[in-house]
């Protein structure tokens, strides 16, 4: 696995941080409330993440549904 693995393009957070890694993509969902990484979204893009990490041909789907997850708790 590797979780360096780069996102098409840095993901812009409204706080300033941008997300370029899955490893990055990873941390910020750890430092999440456990309440929020128990939604279907966020375990989608968990699940994911995983994925992407191990085969690179599900990284876009990994960074789509990061976007939609960060979207979803107005992040980005």
């Amino acid at each position: 696995m590797t979780w360096a693995r780069k996102f098409a393009s840095p993901i812009a957070l409204k706080d300033g941080r941008s997300l370029a890694s899955l490893s990055e993509g990873r941390a910020l969902m750890l430092s999440l409330p456990e309440i929020h990484r128990r939604e279907a979204v966020w375990r989608r893009a968990a699940e994911l993440l995983s994925e992407a990490a191990a085969d690179r041909d599900s990284l876009p789907d990994a960074d789509a549904q990061l976007r939609r997850a960060l979207k979803a708790e107005a992040l980005i």
